[in-house]
């Protein structure tokens, strides 16, 4: 069997980090080490610097060690635009041999952008394949592309149109050679799953939605919407990317990473399946606690330096609490403004505890790790981030920083704050011209992790600080918070996260809860090191409780038409 992965973000690209393309490439590796059906990750190939259509200026690697099966390199020149194709070998989900045999992911990739200059022939006229493409959607699914090419976010709308018929092309052809399957992450490829079914061929489909687009638009307000049973798109809402989506309900099966996309889905496209949850890779066996001091103290000595260098501020080292927080460059929707006033309530409860005498001096800093993209190191301060000039930040950076400077929370007012904030624009690891660690140490080495989203679908970053035993506060309005309650419920895993109430509570309630809870955590990493063990801990568990063995389980079951279509909403 053929079982392709495919999604406007899979495969090999060189500056693609984190959200839909972990999930796919998760996905994939643990899908080859469970079956010896070949698993084919198809996506888009942007060969040069300039041919995305997204600011991100992606590049594709075409390199590859392997070639593809026949089969499968044949149902690909079918498709009849360039592509490259190869074939990788992985190991399982750390590295260890899986049940002594080799397991390879292949990839396919296509050059969507050459459907806008190929001719082609349709309906007896000549034309672009890329108007063709629009033809036979508006003839198969209504899809009225002549509404959404003209946008503002045409190109983009073009691009996903074509890469979608690349891609049930491809599956269509390769349906000759042997029985197929397909699972389609997020509306960029959904009409592949639509056209496939319109066009009657026997392709088993899954479509997962990892958010919705009126739900990115609404942000928390989506949540009343819901409550009020109010279907009705919000103003300025992207018609073209909202018609894609609705064409979930052509596919075999739609699943969901939380039971709130769902509901979106539910309320705003009448589409409703099933939900499985995002997991993540846990290597570990067992918390390296050595491994944690160890990043903890070259985030102390590397801030302590800078901070001299930079202010001349002779800052205890011990005294530094570092917490964090990483996200999209979404500010409002991800929190910032309720986190950086839940840091003024912060620093006031730990500055009148250190003036009765309670505890010792300490200085926390709240590490904002958040970018429009990566910086080239050469180009920033040696100082950098707690030198943080406003000419090497851009847009919403540097609206972050004035939030910041707004409530007086810089780093520069360390010798009289208990708490700062330090804004972090750049995509960490070791040559980011900062810390010079890779999120997974910065999350070890941290005390707190902070994620007051007022929408996340999910929120992998929390999961991710857990499986580093690093505990975190989170709101209730990610998704991961249902998998927390969950658990809570099921297994008795209680501590390690903090679940904030966002939705129901006023502004200054949630506020001053996200203070508390980061206080629980630095209090107990401060007086009580049993407790504070206990919450890495349970965070840490937490993590190795929702791997990724039970979701892609799911998944391959769905595809091999093990487990029943759940019915739609009509």
């Amino acid at each position: 069997m053929f079982i392709i992965i495919t999604g406007e973000e899979a495969g090999p690209v060189s500056n693609k980090l984190g959200g839909v393309w972990n999930v796919i490439d998760a996905e994939a590796r643990h899908m080859s080490a469970i079956t010896n059906d070949e698993i084919i990750v198809v996506g888009p190939f942007f060969e040069r610097i300039g041919q995305d259509w997204s600011p991100k200026n992606r590049v594709t690697r075409d390199h590859f060690p392997m070639g593809v099966r026949d089969e499968i390199e044949k149902a690909a020149e079918r498709v009849g635009i360039p592509f490259v194709s190869g074939r990788v070998e992985v190991e399982g989900k750390c590295g260890e041999v899986v049940d002594g045999r080799k397991h390879y992911i292949n990839y396919v990739l296509f050059n969507v952008e050459y459907s806008l200059t190929k001719s082609v022939e349709y309906d007896g006229k000549k034309m672009r394949l890329s108007d063709a493409v629009k033809a036979e959607a508006y003839k198969l699914v209504g899809l009225d592309s002549l509404k959404y090419e003209s946008r503002s976010y045409g190109r983009e709308y073009t691009h996903y149109l074509n890469l979608s018929y690349a891609v049930s092309e491809f599956a269509r052809a390769l349906n000759e050679f042997g029985e197929t399957a397909m699972h389609c992450h997020e509306y960029p490829v959904f009409y592949a799953a639509a056209r496939l079914e319109k066009l009657k061929v026997p392709v088993r489909t899954v479509v997962t939605f990892h958010a919705t687009k009126v739900g990115r638009a609404l942000g928390a307000k989506v949540f009343d919407r819901i409550r009020r049973n109010d279907p009705t798109l919000p103003e300025g809402i992207q018609e073209g990317f909202v018609e894609l989506e609705k064409l979930a309900r052509f596919a075999d099966t739609v699943t969901f990473v939380s039971d709130k996309t769902r509901a979106e889905a539910r309320l705003f496209y009448g589409v409703d399946g099933i939900v499985i949850r995002n997991g993540i890779d846990v290597c570990r066996e067992a918390i390296d606690w050595k491994f944690k001091d160890d990043c903890l103290k070259k985030i102390r000595e590397t801030l302590s330096k800078k901070l001299k260098d930079v202010y001349g501020y002779e800052v205890d080292e011990e005294s530094i609490i570092p917490v964090y927080t990483i996200s999209r460059l979404e500010l409002e929707n991800k929190g910032y403004p309720d986190l950086l006033d839940s840091l003024v309530i912060l620093d006031r409860i730990l500055t009148n505890r250190i003036n009765n005498g309670e505890i010792d001096d300490v200085k926390v800093v709240c590490m904002l790790i958040t970018a429009i993209g990566k910086k080239d190191p050469s180009s920033l301060p040696e100082g950098f981030p707690v030198d943080l000039p406003d000419d090497i930040l851009v847009g919403d950076e540097l609206r972050l920083k004035k939030m910041v400077e707004e409530r007086k929370l810089e780093i520069g007012r360390i010798g009289k704050r208990s708490v700062c904030a330090l804004p972090y624009p750049q995509w960490v690891g070791r040559d980011d011209g900062g810390l010079g660690m890779t999120i997974d140490e910065i999350a070890a080495g941290c005390v707190a992790g902070i994620f007051p989203s007022r929408y996340e679908p999910f929120l992998l970053t929390a999961l991710e600080a857990c499986r580093e035993a690093c505990p975190v506060v989170i709101s209730s309005a990610c998704g991961f918070s249902g998998a927390v309650k969950e658990l809570q419920k099921e297994k008795g895993i209680f501590g390690g996260v903090i679940l904030v109430d966002n939705v129901n509570q006023s502004y200054l309630e949630v506020i001053t809860d996200y203070a508390f809870g980061l206080h629980v955590i630095v209090d107990a990493y401060l007086r009580d090191k049993a407790k504070d063990r206990m919450m890495c801990s349970t965070a840490f568990v937490l993590a190795c409780e929702m791997s990724w063995e039970e979701p892609v389980r799911r998944y391959y079951e769905i595809l091999k038409g093990f487990e029943e279509r759940p019915e739609l909403v009509a």
